[in-house]
């Protein structure tokens, strides 16, 4: 993987993940019955834990490395 590439990939993943996160804690609200405010969001936020993080983290990687390599792939065919 060159460095553009892993450049590419790392911010992807940044990103990617808060969203799986944000995604995540939307879900707990939805759960429980509680409002998706910016108040119950940080009040309520929970990072999963053990497996499930792993879980999450592989999806996230996956996407990342998929996203990049089209993204490198579009850059030269443009």
């Amino acid at each position: 993987m060159d460095k553009k590439i892993a450049v590419i990939t790392g911010i992807t993943f940044s990103v990617f993940m808060a969203e799986a996160l944000i995604h995540y804690n939307y879900g707990i609200l939805e759960t429980i019955d509680n409002k998706f405010t910016m108040d119950t969001f940080l009040k309520n936020f929970k990072v999963p834990t053990g497996v499930s993080f792993l879980k999450m983290a592989s999806i996230v990687a996956v996407a990342s490395i998929l996203s990049s390599e089209l993204i490198s792939l579009a850059e030269k065919n443009l």
